[in-house]
């Protein structure tokens, strides 16, 4: 069986979309993989938007085989279905964010709906997401089957060591408050420094590290705005986009991981930093309850008080660390690529 494994953007960063189809690609056994991607031109947002939409359908075309399965790897290429006649589709729809916490109505988003409704299957990350896109698209339930994101165990283990987090000048006797992702509004990074405000009243040594890149014009700004209101300038160090292999470092250097977001498809991270041994404190809202069960505390994002109280319960009471941590590890278990990948090999079959 050869599937047509219709990526995107060729990209050798990182990040929820390109782990999915690289950590799919790399496992996937018995399934010879015809990758179709496209080269990022342009630091120009509208010139690679112009290739994506404009070019990439012809590249799409030329490329495909007509035996094979066509599989579309984000629900952001889905318009392809509308773009170009395929037969013996697959998407993988993550979430609807842009349609649904966004409210992007452009052309394109239009495009995507439709183009979803028209895949033979699609893939989804959690029956949040499975439960979206039945009400948004209009799709039908029994063609949807639910695989959920994982964790690579070869590379997300415990191995707790503070060095990386040294490099930055924080001390031993700091307690390193983690959180990794964008700065989009729905990832909820200014209820976290307000948070952070609160609880360096009662622990004042204290740091947040804020890992990733802001990924939205002038997000990063309006953050340091908002340190300097709170006199937080001190607590915070924004460290940027990591490598994989820094990133693992990271989660073993902190005591303790943060993840308000309003919105997830699925929310990886949590479960990354599960894996390492940090105790989790995320959002009680959409599919991160599914994610975490009651390994990690999970708490109204709109509560900033009740979310420093917890970040100050888990930072000073040892014997609820060692309870999350021990339950997170188990958590983080259920989870492994391996398995994903050969529940993805059976969604193949289904249409082979």
């Amino acid at each position: 069986m050869e599937i047509d494994y219709i990526n995107g953007p060729k990209t050798d960063e990182i990040f929820g979309m390109s782990k999915y189809q690289k950590e799919i690609n790399e496992r996937i056994k018995d399934i010879k993989l015809n990758p179709i991607e496209y080269p990022k031109v342009s630091k120009n947002k509208e010139i690679n938007n112009a290739v994506k939409y404009l070019v990439y359908p012809y590249i799409v075309k030329k490329h495909v085989k007509k035996n094979n399965i066509k599989h579309i790897t984000s629900q952001d290429l889905a318009y392809i279905l509308k773009l170009v006649k395929l037969e013996r589709t697959i998407v993988t729809c993550h979430d609807l964010i842009p349609w649904v916490y966004d409210n992007n109505r452009l052309p394109t988003w239009k495009l995507n709906m439709r183009g979803l409704k028209k895949a033979d299957r699609i893939i989804t990350v959690s029956e949040y997401s499975k439960n979206e896109i039945i009400k948004y698209v209009g799709y039908s339930e029994d063609q949807i089957t639910v695989i959920p994101n994982a964790v690579d165990h070869n590379n997300y283990y415990v191995k707790r060591n503070r060095g990386i987090v040294k490099k930055l000048g924080i001390s031993d006797t700091e307690k390193v408050i983690l959180y990794v992702g964008s700065e989009q509004p729905r990832k909820n990074v200014p209820f976290i420094l307000e948070a952070i405000s609160v609880l360096k009243k009662k622990l004042p040594e204290i740091k947040l590290l804020k890992v990733g890149t802001p990924q939205v014009p002038g997000a990063r700004e309006k953050l340091l705005k908002l340190i300097e209101v709170l006199d937080i300038q001190k607590e915070v160090v924004f460290v940027g986009y990591v490598s994989e292999g820094d990133l693992t470092k990271y989660y073993n250097a902190a005591d303790l991981f943060v993840f308000p977001s309003l919105y997830e498809g699925f929310g990886l991270p949590p479960l990354e930093a599960m894996a390492c041994g940090t105790p989790v404190i995320t959002s009680n809202l959409t599919s991160l309850p599914e994610v975490v069960g009651d390994s990690a505390i999970t708490i109204d994002p709109y509560d900033v008080n009740e979310f420093a109280e917890a970040m100050y319960d888990l930072l000073t009471d040892e014997n609820l660390r060692k309870e999350m941590i021990n339950k997170g590890l188990k958590r983080a278990q259920l989870f492994n690529w391996e398995k994903s990948a050969e529940e993805t090999r059976q969604v193949y079959e289904m249409i082979n």
